[in-house]
């Protein structure tokens, strides 16, 4: 604030002054102080002829001074809370973003220190993260002993997101290509490889996607990881290229090509059914156990693409009945599972032909059904259209 304002007073007595400060606090009227101390200024501005506070119990804590403040006005809100300052260095005792040169380096200082706590840390994270892969990949997998669904699994993965080097898996939530139908489903996946240590963490993989607690990884977040197969050294770009470009059909029996296709055709309907709902508005939050039992026992006699209309009528049935009765969005969910028992069992009973549903534009077939129907059945486009047998 400048002094101008308060050479309006150099007329006046030290004495004078004080008493005219405690006659303006005692809430005397400006205009009548004005006026008999004969000041040149406008009444609202007399508080700014007054001289500074001198604050003797707060110390500037750089310079080791008292610190001063501006008269406040006694209508302020803040009065009675001085904003105490040093006039030697500017520092702000009363904001804790102070821009003085002081508090400026001290900032720069303690974020100097962080920096280098938190690089010591990542560097002692990531060390664990070194160790672990080491350890793990003393154990590696080998081909022949790797089960149908563990192909399927880790060839599919290695389709949507290696890197052009073969060296790393990419974090699925940083590429394009899609590998399962739903998030759950690709969670499902490698939550899997991971526990039989198929891929493992990449060393480079960043700090932020694992959780480590006492020198241990303790958790991660699937979406996020960067992987790596876990081959040896020596054949390692050998077993990727078998892996990328599986030929397993005589291996496979129809155990196990059952529960591939009921697998896949489960999550795909689940990824059309949480699609007609988000067209509707209708929260997928809310769909359980119940309407996952339907759509399973569905699937024992009705293709994928013919249970499609069963969930696509189910869907429009529940969102009709919310928008033309007084229920909650969760109550109309929870009719989609009797909607789709329903259509099943009267279809069976009665020998209905249904027709199927294609797949919808926005969500193009992903990558573990193409390598599953083409690579592996070599069926094709059937095996969303045939029931599964």
């Amino acid at each position: 604030m400048s002094t101008q304002y308060q050479k309006k007073l150099s007329h006046l007595s030290q004495e004078q002054i004080e008493r005219l400060i405690q006659r303006y606090y005692d809430g005397e009227k400006n205009d009548l102080l004005i006026k008999e101390y004969n000041i040149d200024i406008r009444t609202g501005l007399l508080v700014k002829t007054f001289p500074m506070l001198t604050h003797d119990d707060i110390l500037c804590p750089y310079c080791d001074i008292p610190m001063v403040s501006y008269r406040e006005s006694k209508s302020s809100y803040t009065f009675g809370n001085p904003k105490a300052f040093c006039q030697k260095c500017k520092h702000k005792n009363y904001d804790p973003y102070c821009n003085c040169e002081n508090c400026k380096k001290l900032r720069e200082n303690q974020a100097e220190i962080l920096r280098q706590k938190e690089a010591k840390l990542n560097n002692a994270k990531r060390q664990i993260l070194i160790e672990s892969y080491e350890y793990e990949n003393s154990m590696p997998i080998s081909i022949d002993e790797l089960t149908v669904k563990d192909k399927l699994y880790i060839c599919a993965l290695l389709r949507t997101s290696l890197s052009e080097d073969f060296q790393n898996i990419n974090p699925l939530s940083s590429v394009k290509s899609n590998l399962a139908p739903t998030q759950q489903y690709k969670i499902n996946i490698i939550s899997y490889l991971r526990n039989k240590l198929i891929v493992l963490f990449s060393p480079s993989t960043s700090l932020h996607s694992i959780v480590i607690e006492n020198n241990e990884i303790q958790s991660y977040y699937p979406l996020d990881v960067t992987l790596k197969l876990n081959a040896a050294e020596k054949q390692y770009d050998e077993v990727v290229q078998n892996l990328l470009h599986l030929d397993i059909d005589d291996e496979i029996n129809n155990e196990t090509k059952l529960e591939l296709w009921y697998e896949i055709g489960l999550f795909e309907c689940l990824e059309f059914l949480y699609a007609k709902m988000d067209e509707y508005n209708l929260p997928s939050e809310h769909v359980g156990d119940k309407t996952i039992s339907a759509i399973k026992e569905s699937l024992k006699d009705f293709s994928i693409s013919q249970n499609f209309n069963f969930i696509w009528r189910a869907v429009t049935n529940a969102a009709a009945f919310y928008q033309k009765s007084s229920v909650s969005k969760k109550h109309a969910v929870n009719t989609i599972s009797g909607s789709i028992i329903r259509s099943h069992e009267k279809a069976k009973a009665e020998n209905w032909e249904i027709k199927g549903y294609g797949r919808d534009y926005n969500y193009p077939q992903s990558v573990i059904s193409e390598v599953f129907f083409n690579n592996i059945l070599k069926i094709g486009d059937k095996g969303f259209e045939s029931k599964i047998s």
